[in-house]
C-alpha cells in the first residue's frame, strides 16, 4: 500500500506566502490549507505571478477559480489574510 507523508509548515505573512507560492516551471502551485475549528480543512492551491503581483487561488472544497486578485484583494475576497494573521494557513510539504 502506498502512504503519501507530507509535513505542514505555517505561513507566517503575505510576503512569505508570495515566496512560498510564486510561480515557476518546476512546480506549479502551493499546496495550502486553511485550518478550521481545529478538525476541519479549506484546501486552496494558490499561485503567486511577481512580474503582475497578483495570485490565482484555486478553492478546492468548490472547484472555484479567482484569477488575477491583487494583494488588496487577497485581503477582501478572500479568508486567507485572516488566516495568516490568526496562524491558521499551512503549506503541505511533500
Amino acid at each position: 500500500m502506498f502512504v503519501e507523508t507530507y509535513s505542514m509548515k505555517q505561513i507566517i505573512s503575505i510576503d512569505e506566502l508570495k515566496q512560498l507560492a510564486e510561480y515557476d516551471e518546476r512546480k506549479a502551485w502551493a499546496e495550502c490549507f486553511i485550518s478550521l475549528n481545529g478538525s476541519m480543512r479549506s484546501s486552496k492551491r494558490i499561485v503567486y505571478y511577481p512580474y503582475t503581483k497578483t495570485f490565482d487561488v484555486h478553492n478546492e472544497i468548490d472547484d472555484s477559480y479567482q484569477e488575477n486578485i491583487t494583494e488588496e484583494q487577497l485581503k477582501t475576497e478572500t479568508m486567507i489574510v485572516e488566516a495568516i494573521q490568526n496562524g491558521a494557513l499551512f503549506l503541505y510539504e511533500f
